[in-house]
């Protein structure tokens, strides 16, 4: 069964410039490959492929401008708590909520069911196999927490198949969908 996401891609100056972080100050644990930084929109799971072939199909309804964005700010999740993942923000704005709602409701209608959770738009830096102690990452997070990017722009979004593997996942693109031409 494949395993899904949807996800927009991040042009490779934006990763350049995610990749510059520094990491000397964060315990060990796994940073992202190049190709795998990404900003996941929805995850979708394991599915059947008659069910990954639907929701390729219904995903080219999705009706919405490209738009500007960037990457601004660090954090953790969880966001109290002992963190487990270092991610850099994304700004929230209402083009890319827009997105996230049109892709979510394309979705659903081929029966997907939406996390309860509030979209909070991030590109993951490092994963933890255990969650660090309480404020083991904070300088880092001091350090950082001005971090931001160029605007890009957003000229499209992709349905991907996830292939776990012991050395990390691998993510290849199902389907690529074009958002229209007018930068809002």
């Amino acid at each position: 069964m494949p395993r899904l996401f949807v996800a927009i891609d991040l042009p490779e100056d934006t990763k350049d410039q995610v990749l510059s972080l520094r990491q000397d100050d964060l315990p060990p644990g796994r940073w992202p490959r190049r190709d795998a930084l990404h900003l996941t929109l929805h995850f979708i799971g394991d599915v059947p492929e008659a069910v990954a072939r639907a929701y390729g199909r219904i995903l080219r309804q999705v009706d919405a401008p490209a738009f500007d964005l960037r990457i601004a700010g660090v954090g953790q999740f969880p966001i109290e708590a002992r963190p487990r993942v270092i991610w850099a923000g994304v700004e929230n704005t209402p083009p890319l909520r827009a997105l996230y709602e049109a892709v979510g409701g394309a979705l659903e209608r081929e029966g997907f069911r939406r996390e309860r959770r509030r979209f909070h738009p991030h590109i993951t830096l490092m994963r933890f196999r255990k969650p660090l102690r309480r404020g083991l990452a904070s300088t880092w997070l001091r350090e950082h927490m001005d971090f931001f990017t160029e605007p890009f722009t957003v000229s499209e979004f992709a349905l991907y198949e996830s292939d776990l593997q012991p050395s990390g996942a691998i993510y290849s693109k199902r389907q690529v969908y074009d958002l229209g031409r007018a930068v809002q």
